[in-house]
């Protein structure tokens, strides 16, 4: 069992992403073709960092992520870009991020905060909805 999960995540860091992943938590269990990660979360790929409470890696047969959730507490930090919510699906082949739950971006002195928000990465564009609350931005323009 124990050289089945080494394997699989070998050929997660090395197959599924360009980069390798780093990840750290206090529980690593491997079941149904899921890596779940339990307890203070931090994965690492290049600048990017996710920490959450849990984040369940969904592998297909060849043993690539195709799906990532992230559970309680999720911060996001790509370059610039801060992202917060208390879940976090990311659906790796269609390349779409769903945030819900108390779902904030922030991004340098722009703001965007919603019950959830869908990133369509590929399309380049955005949906939020409010649902308890309504959406919220902030834009401060740049003196020209």
């Amino acid at each position: 069992m124990k050289l089945k999960v080494f394997i699989v995540l070998l050929s997660f860091m090395t197959l599924g992403f360009s980069q390798s992943i780093t990840g750290e938590a206090n529980i690593l269990e491997f079941s149904n073709n899921k890596l779940i990660y339990k307890g203070n979360v931090k994965l690492i790929r290049g600048s990017s960092v996710l920490k959450a409470d849990e984040v369940i890696i969904i592998l297909d047969k060849d043993s690539k992520p195709v799906k990532i959730i992230a559970k309680g507490k999720v911060k996001v930090i790509e370059n610039s870009r801060k992202s917060y919510a208390d879940y976090v699906e990311y659906d790796i082949k269609k390349d779409v991020i769903y945030m819900k739950g108390n779902a904030k971006i922030v991004e340098g002195s722009r703001i965007l905060e919603a019950d959830e928000i869908f990133l369509y990465r590929k399309e380049n564009r955005l949906t939020a909805k409010g649902i308890t609350k309504r959406v919220r931005t902030v834009y401060v323009e740049e003196e020209k």
